[in-house]
């Protein structure tokens, strides 16, 4: 009883030390968007963000590159949605995710496999929208090879999480495998007149099929009708993207 006791005691303790972090985080990327993006704000949220996700020190980082993703991300998406409303969104929903990365970390949900790949779902299609928005013409290649980076890292942390780390030669061969799809398919969209809102979406729309078969294909559930359904889905909703875009050339 003593020891169940105990129990209780440290996972409430963990939870709100959890809430603690993720305030303190998102109180300071408030000052960094306050402050105007300031260097001097934006070291000092890094250095603070390192510092909430490091504690306790020393121990295996295992889902550091989401962590570093993030904090990337969170700082182009309030610049880039500075001056609109979606600043407020786009900080309620950063702070999420720092709240699901760091207590994916300290092992404080169950399905943690699951919440990861929700949380890089949505790191992904910020990737893809920031990508999709940014000047084509202006460094394109760097920012193609950074998208695709990310895109790489966020599978092969999740299947790793996904296997319990078991297989790890055989999760960066998927995780190769999958990123070099999705090369593929942002190469291509990039090159569709239908806007940068549709191109995310067709984007994450793709990351999502994929990441469906990613996860039958290790825990052995890929079937005809799984086939179907999602193949069924893909073009539904493609044609639904496609449907809604301007198709309108820019020059």
């Amino acid at each position: 009883m003593v020891e169940k006791l105990k129990l209780v005691f440290q996972n409430h303790r963990s939870q709100l030390l959890l809430y603690l972090k993720t305030l303190i985080f998102s109180l300071v990327l408030l000052i960094v968007f306050l402050g105007n993006f300031n260097f001097i704000y934006i070291g000092l949220f890094v250095l603070t963000a390192f510092f909430l996700y490091a504690r306790p020190l020393f121990e295996h980082y295992y889902n550091i590159y989401s962590f570093l993703i993030l904090i990337a991300v969170a700082l182009l998406g309030v610049w880039s949605a500075a001056g609109s409303s979606l600043v407020w969104l786009n900080w309620i929903i950063f702070s999420c995710l720092f709240y699901l990365i760091l207590g994916i970390k300290d092992y404080l949900f169950i399905k943690r496999s699951r919440l990861y790949y929700s949380a890089a779902l949505v790191l992904s299609y910020y990737i893809f929208t920031l990508f999709f928005l940014s000047d084509k013409s202006d460094w394109f290649l760097l920012k193609y090879g950074l998208a695709v980076l990310a895109v790489f890292l966020l599978i092969r942390e999740w299947l790793a999480i996904l296997t319990s780390f078991n297989f790890p030669k055989r999760e960066l061969l998927a995780a190769s495998v999958a990123a070099f799809l999705m090369a593929q398919i942002l190469w291509g969209i990039a090159l569709l007149p239908i806007g940068f809102i549709n191109s995310a979406n067709f984007a994450l729309l793709s990351f999502f099929i994929i990441g469906e078969f990613l996860y039958k294909h290790f825990t052995g559930g890929i079937s005809k009708e799984f086939l179907w359904q999602h193949a069924a889905l893909f073009i539904f909703l493609s044609a639904i993207i496609f449907w809604t875009s301007n198709w309108s050339l820019s020059f």
